[in-house]
């Protein structure tokens, strides 16, 4: 009988040996439990990971990805804010997260929510699900505007190309149509002082 005892009491540290040991490798990895990440459309996955930079003017989009044990959490409010160098908060919100686990939020930095360029700020997203609070930072830094040609556009290069490109077209068909409308006048109506013999 105190052999039988034995083993099971053996078998039952071993057990619980193994629950812990699974245990605290989960935990470790970061599959257990509430998680939250936060980057931008410039990235920034990761915990406290950096994202690329932003120019003023440019719409910057921030995604907050929240799980628990690995799984995407739904309906789960995340508070979002995003502070300047001097610490003061420019944007503060709660968003739900989706059925796939995001919350979202998006806000442009002006000229007059800080004059110095470059300059860094901070993102930073909050849950606290079950009591459990978790947050993740992203930092970013703000750049001067984009110029075009001089002149200054808080527009993505890309689109201020675009609009340089079709200003440029528009001209050029103005200026065929205003050619071609003048030698079609002169085709049909015959200068001044112009006399044909009989």
């Amino acid at each position: 009988m105190k052999t039988i005892s034995k083993t099971l009491l053996v078998a039952l540290f071993l057990v619980v040996g193994m629950c812990t040991l699974c245990f605290l490798s989960i935990t470790a990895d970061g599959t257990t439990g509430w998680t939250i990440d936060l980057f931008s459309q410039n990235g920034g996955q990761g915990q406290n990971v950096t994202s690329s930079p932003f120019n003023v003017g440019s719409e910057i989009i921030l995604f907050a990805y929240v799980t628990y044990n690995g799984k995407p959490a739904q309906s789960v409010l995340v508070a979002f804010e995003v502070e300047n160098p001097l610490g003061n908060p420019l944007l503060t919100t709660v968003q739900p997260t989706n059925s796939s686990g995001y919350a979202t939020t998006n806000f442009i930095i002006s000229q007059n929510n800080y004059p110095v360029f470059p300059s860094w700020w901070e993102a930073i997203a909050t849950t606290s699900p079950s009591q459990n609070t978790v947050k993740d930072t992203m930092p970013f830094q703000v750049l001067a505007p984009l110029t075009v040609g001089g002149i200054s556009s808080p527009i993505p290069t890309s689109i201020a190309l675009q609009l340089v490109t079709t200003v440029f077209i528009e001209i050029l068909i103005a200026s065929v149509l205003i050619v071609t409308t003048a030698k079609f006048r002169g085709r049909h109506y015959p200068r001044a002082g112009c006399h044909h013999s009989v």
